[in-house]
């Protein structure tokens, strides 16, 4: 079972298991916009709006015109555009712990170097450096880890 907190979870598993889904590359993402991804299947360029329940893809009032494909946690609700639903997943509370969030991803960053840059994890997860300054902030006040300020660069020491 995977376990996801919400659509941005949704998206952090969907970036690193696209493949799986039959889709071969990853040509624009953006969780801002309308629609979330645009992949390769098959040659052809297919539009993914990814959602926890398809029924949220009308709550958000998206045109179906737009998009190739919906792919969701759990189809409640008919559309005018191919549904995909992943039964695998489990939704759970935002305080549970999920390996997709995003702080889970940047403390997984360490693992390999004790220290990090905000650039570095921005880079590295494909994130905007505000994103990942936020986050770590997080893991700072989560006492994971240490936040050192030099001369125009944010140093993140993992705390041991």
């Amino acid at each position: 079972m995977i376990r996801i907190r919400d659509e941005t979870d949704f998206h952090n598993w969907f970036k690193k298991n696209y493949k799986k889904l039959g889709f071969t590359k990853i040509l624009k993402y953006d969780s801002g916009n309308f629609p979330d991804f645009v992949v390769l299947e098959n040659g052809k360029k297919i539009r993914i709006e990814l959602e926890i329940k398809s029924s949220n893809f009308i709550l958000h009032k998206h045109q179906a015109s737009k998009v190739d494909k919906v792919i969701c946690v759990k189809k409640d609700a008919d559309l005018k555009v191919p549904i995909v639903e992943l039964k695998n997943f489990k939704v759970v509370k935002p305080t549970c712990k999920s390996p997709y969030s995003l702080t889970s991803q940047i403390y997984n960053l360490f693992k390999n170097q004790d220290i990090l840059t905000t650039a570095e994890v921005s880079k590295s997860l494909n994130i905007s450096w505000n994103t990942a300054e936020i986050s770590l902030l997080n893991l700072t006040i989560d006492n994971k880890v240490e936040r050192i300020k030099k001369t125009g660069v944010n140093l993140w020491v993992l705390k041991r």
